[in-house]
């Protein structure tokens, strides 16, 4: 008798590895046990190794807050703001560098270890949020050996004295960790409603989003970048109406070539999502049932909610209270040191040469160099490369890597049969980025190796 397929979950970014389904994009036929997946797959999301892959027990009980608290001490070799990815991938790495060094976390929320990426596409995973935290801020500091400290603002930054003061009183460091994150963008708009729009950017939000989604019919989505895309498709797999606000004339313009976009836009239009192009939110006002909305082009639409997902804005206040250079993002070199040679900043708040990277696998990047720079290796060093994107949109497979500055280049066609697409970002005859869709996906990581890997 045969065992039942089991399911898989990448602790990184959330992607659910089914048994049963496999993964055809990365080679895995139907039926493939994780088992005989050969060492060197990779997260087709995320680009993790195999061993990042946890099994899901349907029995396991979700995380709790009975882990005995650490005692948190208030001075530290290492303090780390933030408890996102980044604040707790360079708790993680630090640790394992040094197994002496005291680390004490400070976070404003209750610092639930969850997969953000996860939150664009629980609901075709039928996954709850309460299915999504990994463990309790205490669980993770047990496992690492740290002091942490929960709902804990951080009011600002004394460099010179090496002091943080919090609403729970002051911490001393020796090296401190910025690692604050980035907020939603949320568009202005006109009218009597507009300060009831909602946007997704951690845990938090997203429970009150599932709790109110289970009441209403209908979602407008005003943006039309990654995530605004991956939220409509899995909006709709939930049986939810969803009409999309875009301003540019096709889905994901910043990274995406317009002939992978259309075949995408008639995958999200056969599945009922309604796109609207070329047009912005200008006012929004209530209704007895919902909202009212009314586009700069005169157009009016009725809702049961709004959400935005035009974007993130890095989280550079305290930087810029404790006079650290920042632009869009805290400025940081290849060591992820700041204009204060011990403060550090990673993750979506840091910003190297320009450039804030948004993305998981940079953050990865970040944090080895800087644990391993901390620990005398005065070479580790972070660069800035392009990222590769898989969309979490399963009508239509798509991976992409756009050019890590804008340029005065274009997409170029290589190969289209149908939607299995291939297209490369050329100024001149250099190549700095590509776009795959379809069947062509399985290629992207070796594409990526030549054009990346020095």
């Amino acid at each position: 008798m045969s065992m039942p397929f089991q399911k898989y979950i990448c602790k990184t970014c959330g992607l659910i590895y089914d048994e049963e389904l496999g993964d055809e994009d990365s080679g895995l036929a139907p039926g493939t046990r994780f088992e005989d997946i050969p060492d060197d797959w990779y997260c087709p999301l995320c680009l993790v190794s195999k061993s990042d892959f946890v099994l899901i027990d349907p029995n396991k009980k979700s995380a709790s807050s009975d882990q005995p608290k650490r005692k948190v001490s208030n001075k530290a070799d290492i303090l780390i703001i933030g408890s996102g990815y980044a604040g707790w991938q360079a708790a993680e790495a630090i640790r394992q560098s040094n197994s002496e060094a005291v680390i004490t976390l400070l976070t404003a929320d209750d610092g639930t270890v969850y997969p953000k990426p996860a939150l664009s596409m629980a609901l075709s995973q039928n996954r709850t949020p309460d299915d999504l935290p990994e463990a309790t801020a205490n669980e993770k500091a047990a496992e690492l050996e740290l002091g942490v400290k929960v709902q804990t603002k951080v009011m600002s930054i004394n460099t010179t004295r090496k002091k943080v003061m919090t609403t729970t009183g002051s911490f001393s460091y020796d090296k401190l960790i910025i690692a604050t994150g980035a907020k939603a963008m949320m568009p202005k708009v006109d009218g009597d409603a507009g300060h009831e729009m909602v946007t997704i950017n951690d845990l938090a939000a997203y429970k009150k989003f599932y709790k109110t989604l289970q009441s209403i019919k209908k979602v407008t989505l005003v943006g039309g970048g990654l995530i605004a895309t991956e939220l409509a498709e899995d909006l709709s797999s939930f049986g939810i109406e969803v009409d999309m606000l875009i301003r540019g004339s096709h889905l994901m313009s910043q990274i995406m070539p317009e002939g992978i976009s259309n075949n995408l836009e008639a995958k999200l239009k056969d599945r009922g999502v309604n796109l609207i192009f070329n047009s912005e939110l200008k006012e929004m006002n209530k209704t007895d049932s919902g909202y009212m909305l009314k586009t700069d082009q005169g157009e009016t639409y009725e809702t049961d909610l709004v959400l935005a997902a035009i974007g993130i804005q890095p989280n550079i206040d305290l930087a810029k209270k404790a006079k650290l250079k920042t632009n869009l993002g805290v400025c940081i070199n290849e060591q992820c040191q700041t204009s204060n040679p011990d403060v550090f900043a990673i993750g979506d708040c840091a910003e190297l040469n320009g450039v804030v990277q948004a993305y998981l696998e940079p953050i990865r990047r970040q944090v080895k160099a800087l644990a391993s720079f901390l620990y005398g290796d005065a070479t580790a060093h972070f660069n800035l490369l392009p990222t590769l994107i898989k969309t979490k949109t399963p009508s239509l497979s798509i991976m992409l890597s756009p050019p890590l500055v804008a340029t005065h280049g274009h997409w170029e066609t290589s190969v289209e049969i149908g939607e299995n697409q291939k297209l490369l970002y050329k100024d001149g005859d250099e190549v700095s980025g590509f776009a795959l869709s379809g069947d062509l996906v399985k290629s992207a990581n070796q594409m990526y190796a030549e054009l990346y890997s020095s």
